[in-house]
């Protein structure tokens, strides 16, 4: 009987128990439901920037109801909250379900969050489970790239500043100043530079001391949740003193070259100046001219500071202005190291030489350099002397010496016999290279000549050269010898050699002595 009593008030404990309120048929224990997942989006998410991370709740398949999905919510390490979803929905016994929540961190570093899920059943009993997550978060401020290589004291030098969007949303309202420098442009604003997005301003700074001092540039923006920051970037930069060299080159135009005022130099035309220094000022014979040719004028920026407003201005010998040229406009600007040019007609002008200016402004100031230019070069002029001639079967020998008797050289010299009535060159000296005669000098030649001795009286000698950029060709005709007979064969000397030399000299130098004396009047 006692047993009997024990056994019904256990029985009885048990429908109790049963009856208790979170062990009827409709509780969830806590161990039923869960977080299986939480992930982070992006994967590298940036302080200001919005934050996704994705919580997936499940509940259990022994669960003997369904649940209402009442919260999924973010915490902080203290407990903070950052992001809720809320009215999620219910769950199935086995059902599971992904919810977003979104946050934000507004500073970089580790972030140890909690992802905390509430459930209710049928009859308003809540459990709560969670997770534990790590989220490394990246600044959300721009990359700042800054350029400021190369300022000059005292003159406006580029400077560049590059942003780069390292975010997943877009910052607004962008404003970028250098601070503690002067210029013509030291702010610039950008309305909006999109996620993942770079873009380059450029700066006009004009640092008034030089040597290595500190510049700060400052970049104010507003994040994607609508708040003010700002990034400071300092660097160490080296002034340079203003350095002003320019020069300036005049030489023969090509064919191929512009009429006065096209730009034939531009920065390829520095290829012939490296070196640096104004060594384009050269002012040898390579660099002078004949009368009335095109004239090309090169300037070239040797300094480290651009030169604006380059005007070409020709001068006469006196002083004065070629006003049968005139100015000519070379460039609004030309940066340190680049160059630019013009090609001058000087058909109109009357005078033996021009002093090319060239004119700019730089650091607020003009500034100019000036190069000589001589419209004429110096010219040689060829005369044959000392010559000497023999016949022997129809064979001339003919030797004697090629003289410069002009105040410039002669190069290229081919002498020869030419092609006559009764006479023609031979071997082996039909003509012979001579190469370059300098003024006052002379070189000796050897030629032969078939001929015709009944009949030939004079034998055609050509010389070719060049002098003052010009070839030229000249012919000479030599008397023949003739025996004291009258027939072929022979050799000329005394008073026939004298005669025939006389000859050749007023046929040879006489005439371009009074060529030149004409010319250099």
């Amino acid at each position: 009987m006692a047993h009997a009593r024990g056994t019904a008030l256990v029985l009885a404990g048990l429908l109790f128990v049963a009856a208790a309120p979170g062990f009827a048929g409709g509780t969830i224990p806590d161990n039923r439901v869960t977080i299986t997942d939480a992930t982070v989006s992006p994967t590298a998410p940036a302080a200001g920037a919005p934050t996704t991370i994705d919580a997936t709740v499940r509940l259990s398949a022994g669960s003997s109801s369904a649940a209402t999905l009442e919260r999924v919510e973010v915490v902080d390490e203290n407990g903070d909250r950052l992001g809720t979803a809320t009215d999620l929905g219910s769950l199935s016994p086995g059902e599971t379900l992904s919810v977003p929540v979104t946050v934000t961190f507004q500073e970089r570093g580790t972030r140890e969050v909690t992802v905390r899920a509430t459930v209710s059943d049928d009859d308003g009993e809540r459990t709560t489970v969670s997770r534990p997550l790590s989220i490394a978060v990246e600044s959300g401020a721009p990359q700042i790239e800054t350029d400021v290589d190369g300022l000059v004291e005292g003159v406006d030098s580029a400077a560049a500043v590059t942003l780069s969007n390292p975010t997943t949303a877009p910052l607004r309202d962008i404003t970028v100043a250098f601070v503690d420098v002067d210029g013509e442009r030291t702010r610039r604003t950008v309305p909006t530079l999109a996620a993942g997005a770079v873009q380059t301003l450029n700066f006009s700074l004009d640092p008034q001391s030089d040597g290595v001092r500190d510049l700060t540039a400052e970049v104010t923006y507003t994040t994607a949740v609508g708040s003010r920051a700002t990034e400071t970037v300092t660097r160490s930069v080296s002034v340079e003193p203003l350095r002003e060299d320019v020069g300036v080159r005049v030489g023969r135009a090509t064919t191929d070259q512009q009429p006065a005022g096209g730009d034939v130099g531009g920065v390829g035309g520095i290829a012939g100046a490296l070196g640096g220094g104004s060594t384009l000022q050269s002012s040898d014979g390579d660099d002078a001219g004949q009368r009335g040719g095109p004239a090309s004028v090169t300037v070239t920026n040797f300094g480290n500071a651009a030169i604006e407003d380059v005007v070409l201005v020709p001068r006469l010998p006196n002083g004065s202005v070629a006003t049968d040229v005139g100015r000519t406009a070379v460039a609004d600007s030309i940066a340190p190291g680049s160059s630019a040019g013009v090609t001058v007609d000087l058909s109109a002008v009357d005078s033996s030489a021009l002093r090319f200016t060239a004119t700019y402004e730089i650091d607020g100031e003009r500034g100019e350099t000036t190069q000589r230019y001589d419209l004429e070069r110096p010219t040689g002029a060829v005369s044959v002397t000392g010559l000497s001639l023999s016949i022997e079967d129809e064979r001339l020998q003919l030797s004697g010496n090629l003289g410069n008797v002009g105040d410039g050289e002669v190069s290229g010299v081919v002498i020869g016999v030419g092609e006559g009535s009764y006479a023609a060159p031979a071997y082996p000296g039909r003509d012979q290279f001579l190469g370059t005669v300098g003024p006052s000098e002379f070189a000796p030649f050897e030629l032969t000549a078939r001929v015709d001795t009944a009949n030939v009286t004079s034998v055609p000698i050509e010389i070719r050269y060049t002098t003052a950029g010009e070839r030229r060709t000249t012919t000479v005709e030599v008397a023949a010898p003739v025996s004291d007979d009258g027939s072929d064969g022979g050799v000329l000397t005394g008073n026939a050699v004298t005669a025939i030399a006389v000859g050749v000299w007023l046929l040879v130098t006489a005439p371009l002595v009074a060529f030149s004396s004409g010319r250099y009047r």
